[in-house]
């Protein structure tokens, strides 16, 4: 293979890789700006990209580079196929013109169909050592080998995830042809996480390179579609483990063009044929720590809020008619934010439940040693149920004077004489 440096372009009728692409115009290489960064470091000097938008030169990142250039920096390939590179001249001027511009949310069935192949392309088993059986892995956290087939991951490398987001894209095309025919052959624009680089180039996730690979987590919904990735960046050195959307925000449309955001959808967790209809039904917080709990407790199901604050009317929605207890981290009796938002959880149930004349009832779960429900289950803690009364006698005074405000707001008053045992206590 000729050495391909800075400037240099391919042979006519060979590629990097020696398969035939037919005879081609010479195409030079151009220096990264502001508005056209290097698509695989993000670097806004000294690297280059080829004008067709075929390779890079980066200048700082040498992983997944197929060499290194005789005059210093790496050679990255950012298109792999004819097809697609045709279209990179064809939609510059457009990119150019719409790079700050956001894209509305594609319809469920394509965001399941794209993230489903993306979490099949690439699993969390794929990164065992980090991501399965690291200390803080799924393994540890009571997870089975056959629940691990359930999370993805996605690389490290720009250029791999760039990899990824080209071949996803190809299958769902192929897929759904009529789709991508209305999408201009992209098909997965409009899926929160994805977002188009210089030339129409689908890519995903930060333009930047991870510390290392991270764990994608789908969100489902009530009948396992996938809504919304969230991304388990794992704790290295004295970097504690974090969760984002795998989404772009409405003040990043700058660094990834065309991106969407995915909202805070709920997930909704259970294993089919195992859980059992009249147990209620667990709100925590997160995918994960709700997934972790239903594989450990498979006979019940559990539904999961990106945060205690977060999506009250649909959890009311979904869990109308129906009991259910409410099990945020152990530490929140101490936290008078978190308190609150869990009363008025509480309330708004309750509200909701006298309208449509239900006499569904809405516990609240705590434990002691361990900060969430996963954790708990995992230690097989012991688990107590109590209902509001039972729960605001045990809080400290500052937490409780803001339920109190609270329920005052919303005409709430849960019998405050009541005592766990009197029967509001009950095991989890």
């Amino acid at each position: 293979m000729n050495t391909l440096t800075m400037g240099t372009p391919l042979p006519q009728g060979k590629s990097i890789f020696g398969s035939s692409y037919g005879s081609r115009p010479h195409v030079g290489f151009r220096r990264v700006t502001t508005q056209h960064p290097c698509p695989v470091c993000g670097g806004k000097k000294w690297c280059q990209v080829t004008q067709d938008g075929r390779l890079a030169h980066c200048m700082r990142e040498a992983c997944g580079a197929i060499k290194q250039a005789k005059d210093d920096g790496y050679i990255h390939v950012l298109i792999h196929d004819d097809t697609l590179a045709m279209s990179v001249t064809r939609n510059a001027n457009a990119f150019d013109r719409n790079r700050n511009l956001k894209t509305e949310l594609a319809p469920l069935e394509i965001r399941d169909a794209v993230y489903s192949k993306l979490l099949e392309l690439s699993p969390a088993w794929k990164y065992e050592r980090e991501l399965v059986t690291a200390p803080d892995g799924l393994l540890a956290r009571g997870f089975a080998a056959d629940d691990v087939m359930r999370f993805g991951a996605l690389p490290a490398c720009v250029n791999e995830r760039d990899a990824l987001a080209h071949r996803v894209n190809q299958i769902v095309a192929d897929e759904l042809p009529l789709y991508a025919t209305t999408r201009g052959g992209v098909t997965v624009l409009g899926v929160p996480g994805f977002w188009e680089g210089t030339g129409g180039i689908p890519k995903l996730g930060r333009p930047t390179k991870y510390r290392s690979p991270v764990l994608t987590v789908p969100y489902r919904d009530e009948r396992g579609n996938i809504q919304a990735c969230q991304l388990r960046f794992p704790f290295v050195g004295k970097t504690k483990s974090s969760y984002v959307w795998l989404s772009t925000a409405e003040d990043k449309l700058d660094k990834e063009p065309r991106g969407t955001s995915s909202g805070s959808p709920l997930h909704f967790a259970l294993r089919a044929g195992s859980y059992i209809n009249d147990l209620p039904i667990l709100i925590t917080e997160g995918a994960l720590k709700a997934e972790a709990f239903v594989a450990l407790r498979p006979t019940m199901r559990a539904i999961a809020t990106a945060g205690v604050g977060v999506a009250h009317t649909e959890i009311i929605a979904a869990t109308r008619g129906r009991d259910t207890i409410i099990a945020f981290d152990s530490d929140h009796r101490q936290n008078k934010n978190v308190c609150r938002q869990l009363a008025k959880l509480v309330a708004e149930r309750a509200v909701d439940a006298r309208r449509i004349e239900s006499n569904a009832s809405t516990g609240i779960v705590v434990w002691e040693g361990a900060k969430g429900i996963d954790d708990a289950v995992l230690a097989n803690l012991h688990l107590r149920v109590l209902d509001a009364a039972a729960w605001f006698q045990n809080l400290p005074n500052e937490s409780a004077e803001e339920v109190s405000v609270v329920w005052q707001n919303y005409g709430f008053a849960p019998d405050a004489e009541a005592s766990p045992n009197d029967g509001q206590e009950k095991k989890a």
